[in-house]
């Protein structure tokens, strides 16, 4: 799968989050047309194919989120404003009736990325973006599905807050670059790390 260059060149930008966007659109844009995802967005959507998206995240989030969160300086962690969306993911299962198994859950093997501040700052880059497209997928799914959706906690993480949630995560990475904290092409790294992670992942689910 091809990423785009991230040559030290770009990372003169001052903006890290404008970086991070253009460095990783191609695979966001490849994730969004595999099927679990693009079935989601299309008109015929049903109440299972979000089920079916359910189902298939909590084995991918899992690992992702322990290798992040394990990793990451709790005062970097509040200063960025992140938290775990698994149990979101998890009320959501529950809400729809679906069965998981927490210890298979807890024993998944966590993702292997660098154990490095600017690396795990990416990854979560990458989670907390997400959240402005689960919000739109959110909508488009109540407006498709009704009340049988259900609270959508996962897709609509921040709810009515999600812009200004994302606002001060990207405030927050970019003064951590510019008071030096994080090495621009570490970051973008973990990013596009994660970003292959979950290509991968959702494409054999």
């Amino acid at each position: 799968m091809p990423y785009p260059a991230t040559g030290s060149a770009s990372c003169t930008d001052r903006d890290l989050a404008r970086v991070l966007r253009r460095a990783t659109a191609g695979v966001h844009a490849e994730i969004e047309l595999l099927p679990l995802m693009a079935q989601l967005t299309a008109e015929t959507v049903t109440l299972a194919a979000y089920q079916q998206y359910l189902h298939a995240m909590v084995s991918i989030l899992a690992p992702l989120e322990r290798t992040l969160f394990d990793v990451i300086d709790p005062a970097i962690r509040e200063q960025l404003g992140v938290r775990p969306k698994l149990p979101a993911l998890l009320a959501d299962l529950d809400e729809q009736g679906l069965t998981y198994h927490p210890r298979l859950v807890a024993m998944t093997a966590t993702l292997a990325l660098p154990h490095d501040l600017s690396a795990t700052v990416g990854g979560l880059y990458v989670l907390e973006g997400a959240t402005l497209g689960g919000r739109t997928i959110a909508r488009h799914l109540r407006r498709r599905l009704g009340e049988s959706l259900g609270a959508a906690r996962f897709l609509d993480f921040h709810s009515d807050q999600t812009a200004a949630a994302w606002k001060a995560f990207t405030s927050a990475l970019n003064t951590l670059a510019l008071h030096q904290a994080l090495v621009p092409d570490q970051v973008i790294a973990g990013a596009l790390a994660v970003f292959a992670y979950l290509h991968q992942r959702i494409e054999g689910s």
